[in-house]
């Protein structure tokens, strides 16, 4: 994929622009009851976008893990870009360090504008919202450990809509149900220059317990950042416990669905956010 090179001009349109981002209030954010205490210190730290430390990054389990994708050899796959905690953007250029100290809150699948988004497992609709800042337009699910077979509360988050998901907040939804479509917003005018860049960013926490704070910023209660491929592999998901793996067991096989068709492996209850194609 070709990405326009871009000279100082720019560079300081994009600045500008970003400030205008930071600046914007919530058009638009619904979400439900918290469910959980109202988090502070260092913990709470590593999820708000411009205030958080590295060093609550890292003991939120923000950091590189080395784990990478492996796609099926019968299927064609969107395939990811710039993985969890990458500091590159899918066109290697280095990310700003105003969001996240640099580092990448989840993966990109670059994919046409309208393709449908996929839920990553059965869950409910605890988060939709448009505004202002970089993420754009974005669903948030909550998943159940009986959803996942995981042994902890998950939380996908689905960025870049193209337009606010027509699920109300609550809805149940089953794996492989298409809850949104892929859009760019939150991309244009920036980097990207007015094009922007059309694709899916995920991301993916954990916690011990069903709370959580849903406003500017996600926060699950006692929580944890997770790698979205660690879904994939099983418990267990740490992002300390995954970078500790031998390298051989850092090439994780997707789970994903055929376009109409059946889920692979047989009877998983995870998958691919992206529908695949027969190879």
């Amino acid at each position: 994929m070709r990405y326009p090179r871009f000279n100082p001009v720019t560079m300081f349109l994009y600045a500008a622009a970003l400030a205008a981002a930071l600046a914007a209030p919530t058009v638009v954010a619904q979400g439900l009851p918290k469910g959980g205490p109202q988090l502070q210190g260092p913990s709470r730290l590593a999820f708000l976008p411009q205030q958080a430390t590295l060093a609550a990054m890292r003991d939120a389990g923000f950091f590189p893990t080395g784990v990478e994708p492996v796609y099926p050899a019968a299927a064609l796959c969107p395939a990811a870009e710039s993985l969890f905690a990458a500091q590159t953007r899918s066109d290697r250029s280095q990310r700003q360090a105003v969001f996240f100290q640099g580092f990448h809150g989840g993966m990109d699948i670059p994919v046409p504008e309208g393709t449908p988004v996929l839920a990553v497992a059965a869950g409910t609709v605890i988060y939709k919202g448009e505004g202002g800042s970089i993420g754009g337009i974005g669903l948030i699910l909550q998943h159940a450990p009986a959803e996942t077979g995981l042994a902890v509360w998950t939380y996908t988050e689905y960025k870049h809509l193209r337009e606010v998901p027509a699920l109300a907040l609550g809805t149940r939804v089953a794996m492989g149900q298409p809850i949104a479509v892929s859009g760019k917003t939150g991309t244009e005018g920036g980097y990207y220059g007015a094009e922007g860049f059309a694709h899916l960013h995920l991301s993916a926490y954990f916690s011990a317990q069903p709370g959580y704070e849903a406003d500017r910023a996600f926060v699950p209660a006692g929580g944890q950042w997770m790698d979205p491929l660690a879904f994939f592999r099983g418990m267990p998901v740490a992002s300390a416990a995954l970078l500790a793996l031998p390298p051989a067991q850092k090439q994780v096989p997707i789970h994903y669905l055929i376009a109409g068709g059946a889920s692979y492996p047989s009877g998983t209850r995870v998958i691919w956010p992206l529908a695949c194609t027969p190879g």
